[in-house]
């Protein structure tokens, strides 16, 4: 801020965060708050990335960053939560608190943020909005009307009741703040989201937390320079200048900065570079760190590929943390956009499967993909992706041979006996014996030797089955050679092998 910038301070809106567990309405309350229909548009209703939009309540300005609630974007949350004034937290009248509803406390605490909580799905039967407040109560969080401080309000998102009341409740809260920017500044702010498109180049989603931004205008965005060439607003109406407090959509950078990165406006494009090479030093751009340690399992090295850089961050530690006792996944690589040759090249060489989430895969590329044996799997949900990389560190485990029991024989008699064969006659006193199937010589209880059935007679005549409660004679081949022998009282217990593979 300039020298003298405090006298032109002036009120500014406040930026919300809506934080909360996955499905407890988070996406559906803005929705109704923006009239616009974004639930639908997300794969499984889930919201993949963070948005900021913009909306008026009662003629005042308000800023909304929509979260998402799945526990991989906890560090995208926490990011969320730091650019913020206001948190409004999601908790519905019939689950209650949930882990993400836990770990969203925690990052508004951090933050050191204003709270107001929206207890959501009243209109449900099972609704017991005292419950949440006493749940709340015990993790510190001390409601008005419960002996504390911090505002609630009652809703259901999906018909709108309470909405205006809660929106009330923010607005005052921003009023205690006394939030102030300026205006006649050059602007600087935070990058909430990012992507590469294959046609328009570099697309970042910036909130303006001070100042002006203009079409024109040099920028840097952590070690990441630029000119601002397009700009567009939250309904994508393209824009000359936005000021504090708006989210935008700008093209221009160099290349692509991190979610969370600060970005200032600059006076000139040499200014912008300077800014940018000082901040290389201490940066870590492309470096990729495995959560867990791998060391002595067998790997899955995956290059994952997704459409904006904040998913592209929250499927690289997800798939970070597929590490269990035999296998582990590896990334190899991360990048935003669309499979490319060169990503092909990459793959083969590295012996990497490509994990992509919601990207294209031009025919022709998957074409290079076959003639080079590399395997790329997508999804447009980020559970499914993962769970195709499990399928894949799966195919590594050693098949899984499971023992079925049909039947138990006790012996009658023993006849001749060596170290390879053994003829002996029983009764079949559970199940079935069977041609061919294995069998346990049991003998009090411990098991002395086992075997196949390579020979199986009823009434003097071969058979392939002998039912319960049937005598029948039995050639009994041991595993192995062996001394011991099969004796009278012992019971043979019958079963068939199946060979299956291991899941995670």
């Amino acid at each position: 801020m300039t020298k003298g910038a405090k006298q032109n301070l002036i009120e500014r809106p406040p930026v919300i965060v809506v934080l909360g567990h996955i499905d407890h309405g988070k996406t559906t309350l803005l929705d109704y708050i923006r009239k616009t229909e974004v639930v639908k548009k997300e794969s499984g209703s889930i919201t993949q990335h963070i948005g900021a939009y913009e909306i008026k309540h009662n003629g005042k300005k308000m800023t909304f960053i929509d979260t998402p609630g799945h526990e991989a974007f906890d560090k995208m949350r926490s990011r969320g939560a730091k650019v913020a004034d206001i948190a409004i937290l999601v908790v519905t009248a019939d689950e209650g608190l949930k882990p993400q509803t836990l770990e969203a406390i925690k990052h508004i605490k951090e933050a050191e943020l204003e709270m107001v909580v929206a207890i959501n799905k009243i209109d449900k039967p099972e609704a017991n909005p005292q419950k949440v407040k006493q749940q709340l109560a015990e993790e510190g969080i001390m409601l008005e009307g419960w002996g504390g401080t911090v505002p609630n309000q009652e809703i259901s998102a999906k018909s709108g009741q309470g909405v205006s009341d809660l929106l009330d409740l923010v607005l005052l809260a921003t009023e205690l703040q006394e939030l102030k920017a300026e205006k006649d500044t050059q602007g600087q702010g935070v990058v909430i989201e990012a992507r590469c498109d294959s046609k328009i180049g570099n697309i970042a989603t910036l909130l303006i937390k001070n100042g002006t931004v203009k079409t024109g205008d040099y920028i840097v965005a952590g070690v990441v320079p630029g000119k601002i060439r397009k700009m567009e607003n939250d309904r994508g109406q393209i824009i000359k200048e936005a000021s504090f407090c708006t989210p935008v959509q700008v093209i221009g950078f160099d290349g692509l900065p991190n979610v969370g990165d600060e970005f200032f406006v600059t006076n000139s494009k040499k200014e912008a570079e300077e800014m940018a090479e000082l901040k290389k030093d201490t940066a870590s751009l492309g470096t990729k760190t495995q959560s867990k340690d791998i060391t002595g399992k067998k790997v899955v090295n995956v290059l994952v590929k997704a459409d904006f850089l904040g998913t592209c961050e929250a499927l690289e530690n997800m798939v970070s943390d597929l590490v269990f006792e035999e296998v582990a996944a590896r990334v190899t690589k991360s990048d935003v956009g669309d499979v490319t040759e060169s990503d092909i090249k990459f793959a083969r060489s590295t012996n990497s499967i490509i994990a992509g989430f919601k990207i294209k895969i031009p025919g022709a590329i998957k074409k290079i993909a076959e003639q080079n044996e590399v395997k790329i799997i997508t999804a447009d949900v980020i559970y499914e992706v993962i769970e195709k990389i499990k399928k894949e560190l799966s195919l590594l485990l050693a098949p899984q041979i499971i023992k079925n029991t049909i039947g138990k024989l006790q012996v009658l008699a023993t006849f001749k006996q060596d170290k390879t064969k053994m003829i002996i006659g029983g009764k079949v006193t559970d199940g079935k014996v069977l041609r061919r199937a294995k069998a346990e010589v049991k003998r009090k209880g411990e098991t002395i030797m086992q075997g196949t059935i390579v020979q199986l007679q009823h009434n003097k005549e071969d058979t392939t089955e002998v039912g319960v409660g049937k005598e029948c004679g039995i050639a009994f081949q041991p595993d192995s050679q062996t001394n011991d022998k099969i004796e009278v009282g012992d019971i043979l217990e019958i079963y068939e092998e199946k060979t299956e593979q291991q899941t995670l």
